[in-house]
């Protein structure tokens, strides 16, 4: 069954769920249904969608609006599933109604045309719809998924993403698009950025906390594993269910590491780095990993790597900059 929840304000889409429109057989709202809530749902829009327009798409409708919106959808739901021919058939019938040189119509066809593999015609329909438009984040976006899925373009992928985030720049999801891309150059600080900004959406995502640390654990240094150990924390303050154990991991690493790098720091750095609230942090996090794998076959091997981290930061304490 579809576990999507009911949604009250009419503006965001039927009030019932996606269950009861689909058992009601009730084509035009299934098909609004999925589209208000962004869902992922090919063949259920292709089957409400011929169900509601007709097999062979020409089926009127009083509101041909409505016509036309479910053969958007059904265009791009045939794309999804591979079916080039039904997807070309919804183009034709849409071209009848709307102007071939009109955006609407050049967006679906430049999404025809990736899929079939024409991309270079379709990068000229999305350069000439940002000529007609600077503001057109839909083609810019576009423009970075066909960059995007060749080898060797990553700069030229970076530079439409980094179009698209000029005129979007609260948009989460290019933010982390960006993180990621960066992380494949190997562009540590990058990606750091960009997590920076997919937290302002989003700041209650312990998994975005998490990566953010690893990130700034990975550039290094005392003022990064700082960050790194203060958003590993945040991680686990929002989700410190055995789920998120990958946070507690990473903040006993950063801890040790943190404690590590104080030990061969210059005096100056040492006296500023306080190692002791790391050893205490250490000592959290150790414990609450071995309770978390007690009576497991894991047990032995995580008590041993947090005894080995323990021990180890003991010794760096012992440096006389650190005392």
């Amino acid at each position: 069954p579809h576990t999507h929840p009911p949604h009250k304000n009419y503006t965001m889409g039927p009030d019932e769920d996606l269950d009861t429109l689909v058992a009601k057989r009730d084509h035009i709202n299934v098909l609004r249904y999925i589209r208000c809530h962004q869902l992922r749902e090919p063949a259920l829009v292709l089957e409400h969608g011929k169900a509601l327009v007709g097999n062979n798409l020409n089926k009127s409708l009083s509101d041909e609006t409505v016509k036309l919106a479910s053969l958007e959808q059904m265009c791009l739901a045939a794309l999804d599933v591979q079916d080039h021919d039904l997807a070309d058939r919804c183009l034709d019938e849409i071209s009848k109604s709307v102007p071939k040189d009109a955006g609407r119509f050049r967006r679906l066809l430049g999404r025809c045309l990736e899929s079939a593999g024409a991309t270079d015609d379709a990068m000229k329909i999305y350069d000439d719809l940002v000529e007609d438009n600077p503001a057109n984040v839909y083609a810019l976006k576009r423009k970075y998924c066909i960059l995007r899925a060749q080898p060797g373009k990553e700069p030229e992928a970076m530079e439409a993403l980094n179009a698209a985030l000029e005129q979007n720049p609260s948009d989460t999801s290019s933010w982390n698009e960006m993180a990621r891309i960066r992380l494949e150059m190997g562009d540590y600080k990058g990606a750091a950025y960009a997590l920076e900004e997919v937290l302002l959406g989003s700041p209650l995502d312990a998994s975005v906390h998490c990566r953010l640390a690893e990130v700034y654990a990975t550039v290094g240094g005392l003022n990064n594993l700082k960050l790194a150990r203060k958003h590993m924390a945040q991680s686990l303050e929002l989700d410190d269910s055995p789920s998120n154990r990958r946070a507690l991991f990473g903040l006993v690493a950063v801890a040790s590491t943190y404690i590590e790098q104080a030990s061969k720091a210059s005096k100056k750095e040492a006296e500023d780095a306080d190692p002791e609230v790391a050893k205490e942090i250490l000592k959290y996090g150790g414990e609450k990993l071995i309770k978390m794998y007690k009576g497991t076959k894991l047990f032995a091997a995580v008590q041993a790597v947090v005894d080995e981290k323990v021990e180890y930061s003991e010794k760096a304490l012992d440096v006389p900059e650190l005392k």
